[in-house]
């Protein structure tokens, strides 16, 4: 199966679906496959990110469904990117930009998102262990049903973001914006709110407009 050289990096948003049979997933861009179905995936994963060395600004990749382990991507911009359903551990993410970028039901494992400024991003469903996001602008960003265990997100911008449905655990919102941030039907446990001003946060069903 061969690879087309550019493919990764000029239209990574296809959307065409794995070959494999029963499979509804979508294929990595560039071939006919799946993170699962495609054998060598972390060689994959290995050749996008050599691509993303020289440039700080990173347009339309797509890493779906594939394990990045101990990169360092700190000060990058990345829009309209795909993480949906990637494993990522002990990656540095600190001080990127992310406008447009998908982390959905990914698996995040010690990995440092401090001073990230992040707008119309979507981390749903993701499952967040040991992660730091803060000092961080996080704008307009949709953190539904996230389960966060052992983060921070001490000193940032909620503005506008959602986590509802969340669950927290020894999770830290400590001198955080959280006006107009919506927390409704959250589980938190060993959670600080402390300098927060929760007040302006919206915690009901009921004051989420239609």
């Amino acid at each position: 199966m061969k690879l087309a050289p550019d493919a990764m990096l000029v239209s990574m948003f296809e959307f065409k679906r794995c070959t494999a049979p029963g499979c509804d997933t979508s294929a990595l861009p560039g071939l006919e496959l799946c993170a699962n179905h495609y054998p060598r995936a972390g060689g994959y994963a290995d050749s996008v990110l050599a691509k993303l060395s020289p440039s700080n600004t990173v347009k339309n990749i797509s890493l779906a469904g594939l394990r990045v382990e101990g990169m360092d991507l700190s000060g990058k911009r990345f829009y309209a990117c795909s993480f949906m359903r990637s494993s990522l551990k002990n990656v540095t993410f600190a001080g990127c930009t992310f406008r447009m970028c998908f982390f959905d039901f990914s698996e995040v494992d010690s990995c440092d998102f401090s001073g990230l400024d992040a707008q119309f991003c979507s981390f749903a469903g993701a499952r967040l262990f040991n992660a730091s996001f803060e000092n961080s602008e996080l704008i307009h960003n949709n953190f539904d049903g996230i389960r966060s265990v052992g983060c921070t997100f001490n000193g940032s911008n909620l503005y506008n973001s959602r986590f509802i449905m969340a669950e927290f655990e020894q999770t830290d919102f400590k001198d955080c914006n959280a006006k107009n941030t919506f927390f409704p039907a959250i589980r938190q446990h060993d959670v600080s709110w402390k300098y927060t001003n929760t007040e302006e946060a919206v915690w009901n069903l009921d004051g989420i407009n239609a």
